[in-house]
């Protein structure tokens, strides 16, 4: 009989020889290919980092590495499909039907869960064009404070109230990044129309080099920029410094303090 020729159970042999040589090399593959594929990820991710200012190293490095595990992620799944499918070929599977269920069984998902995934991918693209940090002070949509936190999905912002808020990724349309530079602080003092404005301004800008000395976080001192608006009433004047972000309530707040104080000893009356 057949099945007891020796023929057959070397034919038998060769073939289950032959296919574990194939799945074999299939996965040696899939392993080389992901070795290398992180590999690379990983140098270009050291270029990135390499390529920043000093300063802006600790900043970035969080990204740069979320960025980096997220890109292997994808490659890693990718690649597992891939091989899936070539398995399943090696053993004569139809991989037409698998891919046709597998596609309906994605398409559902995908209805059932298109706000999840637009988190996701505004989250990736939050990420990849670096439009805030961790520990930055920003404004998006009414919300604005501190970064606390910066996932995928959602973005943690505590308020000058102390709120935590979270915030969908899938929802930002605007964002205004306070810390990437200096902020301007300004406020406008309105005096006695029949006060010395020469007088008013060397108060003022006397103050500005005190509050540049005295206060943290000041860039340049505080100066009065001029008249912005006055009638018989009142004389209004601009008073405007830069400061480091998260800094201007606090400088705003010592400005009207000394400069009332001044003003008060100097005999000039405010309107």
């Amino acid at each position: 009989m057949e099945f007891f020729a020796s023929d057959y159970w070397r034919e038998l042999a060769q073939a289950a020889l032959v296919k574990v040589w194939m799945v074999a090399s299939i996965l040696v593959l899939f392993f080389l290919v992901r070795f290398f594929a992180n590999r690379l990820i990983d140098r270009l991710m050291k270029s990135l980092l390499e390529r920043e200012a000093p300063a802006d190293v600790f900043q970035n490095t969080a990204r740069v590495k979320t960025i980096c595990s997220l890109s292997k992620s994808v490659i890693f799944y990718v690649l597992v499909l891939i091989t899936i499918i070539m398995l399943l070929d090696t053993f004569n599977i139809d991989t037409k039907a698998v891919l046709t269920a597998a596609g309906v069984i994605g398409l559902a998902l995908g209805f059932g869960a298109q706000k999840l995934v637009r988190d996701i991918i505004a989250g990736f693209f939050v990420l990849l064009e670096n439009q805030y940090s961790v520990g930055e002070y920003v404004t998006i949509g009414a919300v604005t404070g501190i970064v606390t936190d910066l996932g995928m999905r959602v973005t943690q912002i505590r308020d000058g109230t102390g709120k935590l808020v979270f915030i969908s990724n899938g929802d930002i349309t605007q964002v205004t990044n306070h810390s990437r530079g200096p902020i301007l602080a300004a406020i406008e003092i309105s005096v006695a129309p029949d006060s010395s404005i020469e007088r008013v301004r060397q108060i003022i800008d006397n103050v500005g080099r005190e509050i540049k000395e005295s206060v943290a976080g000041v860039i340049s001192a505080p100066v009065a920029d001029g008249i912005v608006a006055a009638d018989a009433g009142r004389i209004t004047i601009r008073v405007t410094g830069e400061v480091r972000p998260g800094r201007a309530d606090t400088v705003q707040a010592a400005l009207r303090e000394k400069i009332i104080d001044r003003f008060e000893q100097d005999g000039i009356r405010l309107a």
